[in-house]
């Protein structure tokens, strides 16, 4: 071989040695994947046991109304949602402290909004007193429940407000026994169902799910209430620059129609052998989406 044949194949083994060592240090670099878009902020938002239609707990994460409008607000300002476990009175409770951001079917008045902003309302609330009318005394108005006997107990929800007349019956002496404050929808109505109470207080659309397709004795006697019910923000952990955003996002929901779809396509399911919960004189059509009332917010 000669000198010449001997440097041609020195320079070929240099170059592929040089060659097999990018090799190994093009697959040494690590793979960038694409960046990954996450929420700015997180929303505590209260969740107890079921309450369809308006909260709906199924094996791969919880439904109804109140949680796919909550999910449609916060990803409208770059938020997630997470979900807390909390009964009613301990929710309201965590919200005043700042330890949960958000809950759902909050009734507004002048205490609440010392520490809560209002955004909403997401339905016209309507609350009935239900009980078996062949076992309780004839009810035509909220003060015939003085008249009750003493032995007629009635089941609310703890921490719950139905309006100011409401209140004042329920604080009244003659009246403070008869009345079992429970920790969660399906206590109340369980108490019910067992005869450990005669009646209780409980949400028109909740008990048409409830009893749809189902023969009960229980009906519906005496519209106690109907209000507004809301979003309740805690003015602690929201900071009221997302305060405003979350605000002009319910805005935006509600002109486009969204807030109206996600309220029907639960609103329409249970209709096939539904029973009317109201008498005949009301009328068994479901009120509209109300209007926004940003102003609650800044109270």
């Amino acid at each position: 071989m000669t000198a010449a044949e001997q440097m041609a194949k020195c320079r070929q083994r240099w170059v592929m040695l040089h060659l097999s060592w990018l090799f190994v240090f093009a697959w040494s670099i690590p793979v960038l994947a694409a960046p990954v878009v996450t929420p700015t902020c997180q929303l505590r938002f209260a969740l107890d046991t079921p309450f369809p239609p308006h909260i709906v707990l199924t094996v791969a994460q919880p439904e109804g109304i109140n949680v796919r409008m909550i999910q449609a607000v916060a990803a409208q300002v770059g938020c997630s949602v997470r979900f807390v476990n909390a009964p009613w009175a301990r929710a309201l409770k965590l919200l005043e402290q700042g330890d949960l951001d958000v809950i759902s079917q909050l009734t507004y008045n002048e205490e609440r909004a010392k520490y809560i902003a209002f955004i909403g309302p997401h339905l016209e609330e309507r609350v009935w007193l239900i009980a078996d009318p062949s076992k309780v005394p004839p009810l035509h108005q909220l003060s015939d429940l003085i008249r009750w006997p003493a032995t007629v107990s009635i089941a609310v929800l703890n921490g719950a407000y139905f309006g100011e007349a409401f209140q004042q019956l329920r604080n009244a002496p003659s009246m403070q026994r008869r009345f079992y404050p429970m920790v969660s929808n399906q206590d109340k109505l369980a108490l019910l169902e067992s005869g450990r109470v005669q009646a209780v207080l409980e949400e028109e659309l909740a008990w048409k799910w409830r009893t749809q397709n189902t023969l009960t004795a229980f009906k519906p006697l005496l519209l106690v209430h109907s209000d507004p019910v809301y979003f309740g923000f805690s003015r602690i952990s929201v900071s009221p620059e997302l305060l405003s955003k979350l605000v002009a996002a319910w805005q935006q929901l509600y002109v486009s129609g969204k807030l109206q779809q996600i309220r029907r396509h639960y609103l329409l399911l249970p209709q096939e052998g539904s029973i009317d919960v109201s008498p005949p004189s009301e009328s068994s059509m479901l009120s509209e989406m109300p209007v926004p009332q940003p102003h609650l917010s800044q109270k």
